[in-house]
């Protein structure tokens, strides 16, 4: 008898926690969420449709990113549902690979650009174990998860072989730009596009801007911010040598009335909407 008891007792347990899961979950059901994880000196979003499906834009260096994602999703949930690597740079591309080994990727989505280095290698490894739909965009195509619309502005080549044949010496120049639309909201996911490119593919004004290359001045100027007209700029940014964000932009942003939130003094960063307002939140 009293056996039976402890084991009432632990379904009890049990059913509760899950019960107040649910309930923590489904205030966010109806939702679109842009989660700006704090991945340190590089770029990892997580994106959460309102019917719960996920998306992962980069994945920082390390393996930072896999926290953002268990703290972010239900614990019972191991697909993701589809994956960008803007460019291949360590610092956008490492954390993807701790994500291929841990989660079911649907879909995998890259330029197609090479380079010559270890990670790249383990890169392609990793996405031929993981045996994911593997598709290279080019500017005009609109990826749809769960009715959330994600627009690529850039690249603009047909081909990934075109683009190879005519590599910029800079990868930044061969980021995925991305326009992730929900009714009347949008954000602009910008990798690290520089800003004479960027400036040629804003079209429409956003609520949220993620600056390009961690706030650095090569990839923002009053041209883009006059542009897009953002409330919201996040940067994704860490500890770093470079000096980034650099004090250009910050200033830039700051005479235009913007609300700069950045992960190395906020922590994660997620924006909220339901297509109509929006509000922003961050762990500082």
């Amino acid at each position: 008898m009293e056996q039976k008891s402890k084991i009432l007792f632990t379904l009890a347990i049990i059913f509760v926690g899950l019960g107040l899961l649910l309930i923590f979950q489904s205030r966010y059901l109806g939702k679109l969420r842009i989660i700006a994880c704090d991945v340190g000196q590089g770029d990892g979003i997580l994106i959460i449709t309102p019917k719960g499906k996920q998306a992962v834009i980069d994945g920082g260096p390390g393996s930072k990113i896999i926290d953002c994602l268990s703290s972010k999703m239900p614990f019972w949930d191991r697909t993701v549902e589809m994956m960008v690597l803007t460019h291949p740079q360590k610092d956008h591309m490492e954390g993807l690979l701790t994500i291929l080994a841990r989660y079911k990727v649907k879909t995998v989505i890259f330029s197609g650009v090479k380079n010559n280095s270890a990670l790249y290698q383990a890169w392609l490894g990793a996405l031929n174990g993981e045996n994911a739909k593997v598709y290279n965009p080019r500017a005009g195509d609109r990826l749809v998860l769960d009715r959330v619309a994600i627009d690529v502005l850039w690249p603009s080549f047909a081909k990934a072989s075109e683009w190879q044949a005519n590599l910029p010496s800079d990868l930044n120049e061969t980021s995925i730009v991305l326009r992730v639309i929900r009714d009347k909201f949008c954000v602009y996911l910008t990798g690290d596009i520089p800003k004479e490119t960027l400036e040629t593919l804003i079209d429409k004004p956003c609520q949220v801007l993620k600056l390009s290359h961690h706030g650095s001045k090569t990839g923002t100027n009053q041209a883009i911010i006059d542009l897009a007209k953002p409330a919201v700029a996040i940067i994704q940014v860490g500890k770093n040598s470079f000096g980034h964000p650099h004090k250009e932009v910050l200033d830039l942003l700051q005479s235009k009335g913007v609300k700069i939130l950045r992960n190395d003094t906020n922590g994660i960063i997620e924006i909220e909407s339901d297509g109509k307002s929006f509000k922003a939140k961050s762990e500082k």
